[in-house]
Formats: C-alpha cells, structure tokens, sequence
C-alpha cells in the first residue's frame, strides 16, 4: 500500500512537470501551470491541450525566471519531497 503512495505521488509530481514544459511550448507560463497542475493533475493537462496557444509574444516578465519564482519552485519541490518522505516514515513503523 505505502509503495502504491510513493508512486503515484512521484507520477503526479512528473505529470505536473511535464505540463509546465507544455504549457511553455504553447505560449502560457510554466510556474502558473505547475502550480495548477499540483491541485488538478491529468484535469490540467486537458486544459492545457484543449485551449489554443497563446498570443506568441512571450511577456517580459517569463523571458526569464526570476528569483521569486525559483523560490516558488523550490518550496514546491521541498514541499512534494517532505509529503512523499512522511509517508514513507509512517509506513516504515
């Protein structure tokens, strides 16, 4: 059972990975939708695929990440990483 936990919150941390890479081919902000795709997973990933892409002029401001979002990402992964830890910690007793 714990290992079913583990696995499917590594899934759930790739998928939200591999739809911020989506979201940035097709115009839109990367953070925003890692952060999206945290809370609603494979939901965000039909958003992404279904809207249309964006205006094509990437915003000034996500031409580069900047410190806050790295922080932002950074505690998201702590975050992920000490939720997957917990519970392998509680399984283990």
């Amino acid at each position: 059972m714990q290992d079913q936990y583990v696995t499917f919150s590594a899934a759930w941390f790739t998928l939200s990975l591999i739809n911020a890479g989506l979201a940035q081919s097709k115009q839109r902000s990367g953070l925003n939708w890692w952060l999206v795709s945290l809370l609603i997973g494979p939901l965000a990933t039909l958003l992404i695929v279904a809207w249309p892409p964006g205006d094509g002029v990437p915003h000034p401001a996500s031409a580069t990440m900047g410190r806050t979002q790295g922080v932002v990402i950074a505690v998201g992964i702590f975050l992920v990483v000490g939720a997957i830890l917990a519970g392998l910690s509680v399984g283990g007793r």
